[in-house]
């Protein structure tokens, strides 16, 4: 079978490169396209697929169904779609564009759907799909999590490299060295997905040490490699499994590395083995200033003493870090606000970044917000857009406030002494002079924390800015 990955986004997803090499160890052939500012029929013409597969996030599942049904028009192939929309939307599969969508961890099922379209067998045998059979949608059942994680090939860069040797340029790349989240935050899908995947395996698994080693060895010798990022949930799991990965990180890879660590588990020994074995920042959610919204609304129980120990025990160890954080949480006041520029000036944060809260649908908070009608009457999940740094979804009067705020969240904890001019330019609408504002903000928070050129950082903002900021506000 001939698949080819569809997408608009300039960024290397480790979802399609996974099934793309879990494909073509069966024997399939994968391809990539980027649509990034226009369809390009001619592109899949040439390249003649017999699917095309999407992996889609919630928010840019609008692009993706309307793509498909041009495609629909124009193609006689098969439409899949996965990734997180598909994963907690099945029930998209009634878009009468797509014939399967794939749940969850789908590198086995997406090769077993693969053989059975190519030999026309059955489907019913084929776990983590919901599809379509004479007019009716069959729901078949999830299998096991994937464990031992080593089994899986290496992710397919290729499927980037081969098409844009500008992803091979890259002076970082992205790996995760395990899947899953022992943490149930009320903002975040990990939660749901834990649940669904209830009596079905260990959901925290991890990478033997050497296979991440090996893998990361691998991308270094062949594609060129100046900085890793790890993109696990929370990298410092598993104490005997870190100590093991850095020491072989240290000996083997020898590059500097980001991370993402939590506060409330950081410790002044980890801290200094981070840095011992390269770590060049890491970064953990702060997400609000105060401590009651932190633990009972967004289902965070880090206090604001792990919070500032974290930070000191980063500075100690000489690793600067970034903090994330949300502005516009349900029932978030103004003073509440100032909170959270005010812990990361205490902290003395390098790195800030912040988004706007956005109600995704089931998620805890999520589904409380929309169920309370703070989302707004007319409020469905085809309401999200594509990005959380625009605006929001809420229905409060003062929403432009925390909006504006987080345009400028950068500029106030760096120069704290901005802040009462801040605070009055708040008060204006939201506007394309603001989002210039975060959007520069944002360019030196990436090229610095992350240990990229200016140049990579304008080459990225060129590409990605006319499928995520431009547009209406």
């Amino acid at each position: 079978m001939r698949v080819l990955f569809l997408q608009r986004v300039w960024t290397e997803n480790l979802g399609p490169m996974y099934l793309s090499a879990a494909a073509k160890q069966a024997g399939h052939d994968c391809h990539l396209i980027i649509e990034d500012s226009k369809p390009d029929n001619r592109a899949i013409k040439e390249y003649s697929p017999d699917v095309i597969a999407f992996s889609i996030t919630t928010g840019a599942h609008q692009w993706a169904l309307k793509r498909a049904e041009s495609i629909r028009e124009t193609f006689d192939v098969r439409i899949a779609l996965g990734g997180p929309h598909a994963t907690f939307f099945p029930e998209v599969i009634a878009h009468p564009a797509l014939d399967a969508v794939f749940r969850g961890e789908s590198e086995h099922a997406f090769v077993a759907w693969l053989n059975a379209c190519e030999s026309n067998s059955d489907l019913k045998t084929v776990p983590n799909i919901w599809y379509k059979q004479n007019g009716e949608i069959l729901k078949n059942s999830l299998a096991p999590l994937i464990e031992p994680l080593d089994t899986l090939p290496f992710p397919d860069r290729s499927l980037y490299y081969n098409s844009y040797p500008w992803f091979r340029n890259n002076e970082n790349k992205g790996f995760i060295s395990g899947r899953g989240c022992p943490y149930s935050c009320a903002y975040c899908s990990i939660a749901g997905l834990r649940d669904m995947y209830h009596g079905k395996g260990r959901f925290v698994r991890f990478h033997s040490p050497e296979r991440v080693i090996n893998e990361i060895t691998f991308v270094k010798e062949n594609y060129g490699l100046k900085s890793v990022i790890f993109q696990d949930d929370t990298f410092i799991l598993g104490n005997e499994r870190l100590d093991k990965l850095l020491l072989l990180y240290k000996e083997h890879v020898k590059l500097p590395f980001v991370c993402h660590i939590r506060a409330d588990i950081l410790t002044r020994d980890v801290a200094l083995k981070l840095k011992d074995a390269g770590c060049h920042s890491v970064d953990f959610g702060v997400e609000s200033g105060d401590e009651s919204l932190r633990k009972n609304l967004l289902g965070k129980p880090v206090l604001d003493a792990h919070i500032e120990q974290a930070a000191a025990f980063l500075r100690e160890a000489g690793i600067p870090f970034r903090t994330t954080n949300m502005f516009g949480l349900p029932g978030e006041t103004f003073e509440q606000a100032m909170k959270t520029f005010a812990i990361n000036q205490k902290i003395k944060t390098r790195y800030p970044s912040a988004s706007i809260y956005q109600p995704y649908p089931r998620t805890a908070l999520g589904d409380s917000v929309i169920n309370s009608g703070m989302a707004g009457p007319d409020y469905s999940v085809d309401s999200i857009g594509s990005t959380f740094f625009r605006t929001s979804l809420l229905n409060r009067k003062d929403m432009n406030r925390f909006i504006n705020l987080q345009k400028f969240f950068w500029l106030g904890v760096r120069y704290p002494f901005l802040m009462p001019l801040i605070k009055l330019l708040v008060k204006a609408p939201p506007n394309y002079l603001y989002e210039g504002v975060f959007l520069l903000c944002y360019a030196i928070n990436y090229a610095f924390s992350e240990k990229v050129s200016f140049k990579h950082v304008i080459n990225i903002g060129r590409r990605t800015a006319k499928t995520v900021f431009f547009g209406k506000m």
